[in-house]
């Protein structure tokens, strides 16, 4: 799960490092870290989320996704993409575009500030 800055402070207010939680990509972008295959903060003993409240904006778009051409989906492996409305979908698509171009944005800005 890509993570913008305002995740990663939110997570960060709540007592969380960020080298507990986050991988940086070569491609900058900082990124939820998996452990044992579960994002960092799934608690497999309840089988939920440790930070529900305060969980990435992308977790709360999920299960919409979009291709690599742009169009909006539904991940297949999550069971409640089928509850979802046309309309929600819709909305979640929206809202992940612009999730997304915060993120490039924010990637690029970190970019420039690591040149010489």
């Amino acid at each position: 799960m890509e993570l913008c800055q305002a995740d990663i402070s939110r997570l960060v207010r709540r007592g969380h490092s960020e080298r507990e939680f986050l991988i940086m990509g070569q491609d900058r972008i900082p990124r939820l870290r998996n452990v044992d295959g579960h994002c960092f903060f799934f608690d497999p003993n309840n089988k939920r989320c440790r930070e529900y409240a305060a969980r990435p904006l992308g977790c709360g778009i999920y299960p919409v996704n979009l291709t690599e051409e742009g169009d909006i989906i539904i991940d297949d492996l999550c069971p409640e993409g089928r509850t979802l409305t046309k309309e929600e979908i819709q909305e979640k698509g929206k809202r992940l575009r612009r999730l997304l171009d915060t993120i490039d944005a924010e990637a690029i800005k970190r970019s420039g500030q690591m040149s010489p």
